[in-house]
């Protein structure tokens, strides 16, 4: 009995450092390998944009706009996140507070896309702005 017992302890062991050896990796590298400030990531959106671009099939007089969308869409290099030592040397209400204001840091510039978004759709035509949702829509889903 004492031998089954020391073979399912070892087995629980083995399950437990092989449950956390992914999250460990992915708290070392950030985001993982394609998260957002990645090199891949970023590499993702811009094939994502020149696919938009071809389909939309875009007028000499919709390029500037376009020009002006692509720019203000691009995806921010170095998100401002948190050391999570200086987090924990926080009281509470301070971390409350520090995250309340990430939260509102992130909430503008959500607010700037969607302005951004708002203005190129105002120039598409009504099958442009169809295609658009349709290729806006599909990244979402997960």
């Amino acid at each position: 009995m004492t031998k089954f017992r020391r073979n399912i302890f070892l087995i629980g062991l083995a399950a437990i450092g092989l449950g956390t050896a992914p999250v460990l990796a992915l708290a070392n590298t950030g985001c993982g390998p394609m998260g957002a400030g990645s090199d891949k990531f970023a590499e993702r959106i811009e094939k994502r944009q020149v696919e938009l671009h071809d389909k939309l099939k875009l007028t000499s007089e919709q390029e500037t706009a376009w020009k002006s969308f692509h720019e203000k869409m691009k995806p921010a290099v170095a998100r401002n996140r948190p050391d999570p030592s200086e987090l924990s040397a926080l009281h509470a209400p301070e971390r409350l507070e520090r995250m309340l204001a990430l939260m509102k840091e992130h909430e503008s510039r959500m607010a700037d896309r969607v302005a951004t978004v708002k203005e190129f759709y105002a120039v598409l035509t009504p099958e442009q702005q169809k295609l658009f949702d349709d290729q806006f829509s599909k990244h979402r889903r997960r």
